[in-house]
């Protein structure tokens, strides 16, 4: 499986061109959780498993706007990492 691997005390920057596909797309936003930043995704596609990662997403209290049928921007600033553990992420 690729992966990623980040070392050093050096701050990430840049873009990357998701191809659109689901499995790509899922790992992308969860990626979303390890910045303080808003980032803005485009060529997410509209189907179930997406639709439930964004709602599980927003539940722990990251902010999203839909900027279109593809695009989402979204902030993790202030998640609440306690949903977790409560019976409605059960």
């Amino acid at each position: 499986m690729a992966s990623f691997r980040v070392t050093g005390g050096k701050k990430l920057s840049g873009a990357i061109n998701p191809q659109g596909a689901k499995n790509e797309a899922l790992q992308v936003i969860c990626a979303t959780l390890l910045t303080t930043e808003t980032v803005t995704i485009h060529n997410i596609p509209d189907i179930l498993d997406i639709n439930i990662l964004i709602r599980i997403l927003q539940n722990l209290g990251v902010q999203i706007k839909k900027n279109n049928s593809s695009s989402y921007t979204f902030n993790a600033k202030n998640i609440n990492i306690d949903y977790l553990l409560t019976d409605d992420f059960i």
